[in-house]
């Protein structure tokens, strides 16, 4: 896969939640969630015919649910409402896989409890395979499967 083709593979069925969120720093909280569906007539169909209703409840999902919040550029929110935002971009329109880098990381239990429910309600009512990363050992009671690479590195040595 090569160029072009590996993007639009890439917008059209993954969701990732990077480590370090990579938000457009001058677009809102709503625009950054929209990305997807943007460069993705795929994600954009699959988000529902109101594609800013659905972006706008995910992100009130996460806990973001403030028109003044929302709207704010991705650089004036914290560091916990990034981390919302970059995950409500990787859900929107159902993609197919969710690639989520310590996407807990930046937040409190609370908010860290509700982001995994939603997370995990959005993958199964989608059909999405999670890969979930986090050094956090607690968060294993949420998943079905885990795997310490640290022992998976060292039985392979």
């Amino acid at each position: 896969m090569v160029g072009g083709n590996r993007d639009r593979f890439r917008v059209d069925h993954l969701g990732i939640i990077f480590q370090d969120f990579n938000l457009l720093p001058w677009l809102s909280a709503l625009e950054n969630t929209l990305l997807p569906c943007r460069y993705s007539a795929r994600r954009r169909k699959s988000a529902g015919p109101d594609t800013k209703a659905t972006a706008t409840r995910l992100l009130a999902e996460l806990g973001l649910s403030d028109s003044k919040l929302i709207n704010r550029p991705a650089n004036a929110l914290s560091v916990g409402q990034q981390q919302r935002v970059a995950a409500a971009r990787a859900l929107i329109g159902s993609p197919d896989i969710v690639l989520a880098d310590e996407p807990t990381s930046a937040l409190d239990e609370e908010a860290r409890d509700a982001f995994i429910q939603l997370l995990l309600k959005e993958c199964t009512a989608s059909g999405a395979s999670l890969l979930f990363v986090s050094h956090d050992r607690s968060l294993e009671k949420y998943f079905d499967r885990s795997i310490d690479l640290l022992k998976l590195n060292s039985w392979n040595a």
